[in-house]
């Protein structure tokens, strides 16, 4: 699925003023590579942010603007798409001026596309306070499996199909990780188009294995004296769901990636059931400012002997978070660290020795990158 960068290389805050958003763009398709290789669940970009298209470039959003996006973003972060229907919800949409920290409106055909950021610490803090708790960032991985019937032609479907694109729009709206199958000559013999027709269970079971995904999302979608159809299986938590929407191609892609979400998302009770966290200590590594900075490091812990994985969890204005899964101790760790040159540990407060709290702190000094 294309990852769209929220955010150019400018951005205007609410006041009005440019400032350099570098940090963000390249760090938004690292993560996901990264998170997307190493773990079955996905970390998942953007929740804070939301897109609107509009009639035409402005010089700042309107208040109206500024309320749909926040709506947007509401969505995102809880997993519901009924969310308007919480208590508090209205209370923190009327702080939806003070809450915008960035926004950019980008050229587009036909119009224009605004990209909106809200300040998460304040939003998070207003979430919890109204009660409206959400599955987190890191939330299970989705594989799609599309064919298109088209007058007789049965295939996969292509990236630039509108059934697709449907289907990845709506999934973006509701938070939810998408990823689509590499179709090589594996996946083609695996799975032939025909067998999502049939909507084999067995079969997409098989080819998906690879993947490693969370649940599995099949369909076909075909047209029928001049009216698009679809059928989808949803596998997920050891079941097969069969969905068969209504309405117009896009309603039909839409009610489908909202069947997916309403499942993996929200699950029943407890509502947290979701949340992919994974275990292990906590660096919190502060003048991470720029791409060679944070592969720089990255490259450098997941090289350290004694660890056997790196989770990047937050970034942040230069403050990057990562959880760290260990072999060996943490005070082991530390004294390996202590050898780079680089890293500059922070002193814990208090009477709490480093890593009894599961937090180690450090400062990256940045050296060596200008020689690269």
């Amino acid at each position: 699925m294309t990852v769209k960068r929220l955010l150019g290389a400018v951005g205007i805050d609410r006041f009005g003023l440019f400032h350099k958003r570098q940090q963000l763009l390249w760090l938004i398709p690292v993560l996901l590579l990264l998170c997307g290789g190493q773990a079955r669940a996905l970390t998942v970009v953007g929740l804070h942010s939301a897109e609107l298209e509009v009639a035409q470039l402005e010089t700042e959003p309107t208040p109206q603007q500024t309320l749909d996006g926040l709506a947007q973003v509401l969505v995102k972060l809880s997993g519901r798409r009924d969310v308007a229907s919480s208590e508090g919800y209205r209370g923190i949409l009327e702080q939806a001026p003070m809450l915008l920290s960035q926004y950019r409106f980008r050229p587009k055909e036909n119009g224009a596309l605004l990209e909106l950021k809200y300040d998460a610490p304040a939003l998070d803090r207003l979430l919890s306070e109204a009660g409206i708790r959400g599955p987190g960032t890191q939330r299970p991985a989705v594989l799609l499996w599309l064919a298109v019937d088209d007058s007789g032609r049965l295939d996969y479907a292509p990236p630039d199909h509108p059934a697709l694109l449907a289907l990845e729009r709506r999934a973006r709206q509701r938070g939810l990780p998408l990823q689509q199958p590499l179709l090589d000559l594996q996946d083609q013999v695996a799975l032939p188009p025909q067998a999502l027709r049939e909507l084999s269970d067995a079969a997409v079971r098989e080819a998906s294995a690879r993947y490693r995904p969370d649940a599995i999302l099949m369909g076909w979608v075909f047209a029928e004296g001049g009216v698009w159809h679809s059928r989808f299986n949803l596998l997920a938590q050891g079941e097969s769901r069969t969905l068969a929407p209504d309405g117009d191609l896009a309603a039909q892609m839409a009610e489908a990636a909202d069947s997916a979400a309403d499942l993996l998302l929200l699950g029943g009770a407890p509502r947290q059931a979701f949340s992919y966290r994974p275990r292990g200590l906590v660096l919190d590594i502060e003048g991470v400012d720029s791409q060679s900075a944070y592969l720089q490091l990255i490259s450098l812990l997941r090289g350290t002997e004694g660890v056997s994985a790196v989770f990047p969890e937050r970034f942040s204005q230069g403050r990057l978070q990562l959880r760290v899964q260990l072999e060996t101790s943490v005070a082991r760790l530390q004294q390996t660290l202590e050898l780079e040159p680089r890293l500059q540990e922070i002193p814990q407060f208090g009477s709490a020795q480093p890593g009894d709290t599961g937090l180690l702190q450090y400062r990256w000094s940045g050296l060596g990158e200008a020689a690269q």
